[in-house]
């Protein structure tokens, strides 16, 4: 098993283990997120965003995290370090998925064709 592979199992047993997502598990839900959206209308993925660290809690409203991450693009010889909100959610395979933040353009639905101000 090369380390590409040890670095990936690791968040999916994070993930299953119903433990908050770390560095490794963002840094892969947001890559997964990237080849999910290719061919389809240009987003806002960069290919050298670096998660540096992050700081999260449960959603109040069903499974997943909200998590303010740190993050550089390591293309910018400046070392800029970058902030943003994202949200995950635990899939069944074990790993996140990012649902809102970064390279997402709109967050998710959750109550697609409830009215206004009312969930299901």
């Amino acid at each position: 098993m090369g380390l590409a592979a040890v670095t990936w199992v690791a968040p999916v047993a994070l993930a299953a283990a119903g433990a908050m997502p770390d560095v490794p598990g963002i840094q892969a839900a947001y890559e997964a997120a990237y080849l999910a959206t290719r061919g389809k209308p240009p987003g806002e993925h960069a290919e050298d965003l670096a998660i540096q660290t992050a700081r999260c809690q449960p959603l109040k409203t069903g499974p997943g995290a909200a998590c303010q991450i740190d993050f550089v693009r390591q293309r910018e010889p400046e070392g800029r370090l970058y902030f943003d909100i994202v949200t995950l959610e635990p899939e069944a395979s074990g790993a996140w998925a990012l649902r809102s933040g970064l390279c997402m353009t709109k967050p998710a639905d959750r109550h697609a064709g409830a009215p206004r101000g009312q969930s299901r």
